[in-house]
């Protein structure tokens, strides 16, 4: 996944291998198309503090198998996957 996001580090939008085969199958030309066009805006996070189990019952109900984090201020903070949680031995 690639987070998209402003001059203020401001979460725009999020890439992911779900909107990256959904272009694909428009036939759309990557080497000529802005992120813009293909991302999906904001995208689904989880607050900067979150527990992972909370993150993981996000995943779960979203089936999704990575999240951003924003702080407060909805300001990229970092990101999570299925694998951390794995590796941490939440799941």
């Amino acid at each position: 996944m690639t987070a998209v996001v402003n001059e203020n580090d401001e979460l725009l939008g999020i890439f992911t291998d779900g909107d990256l085969r959904r272009t694909l199958d428009l036939e759309v030309d990557l080497k000529n198309t802005v992120i813009a066009e293909v991302m999906t805006p904001k995208g689904t996070t989880i607050k900067l503090g979150s527990l992972a189990a909370e993150a993981l019952k996000v995943m779960q109900e979203r089936k999704i198998n990575a999240l951003l984090i924003t702080d407060e201020a909805g300001k990229l903070a970092g990101a999570l996957n299925m694998h951390d949680l794995l590796k941490a031995g939440v799941i």
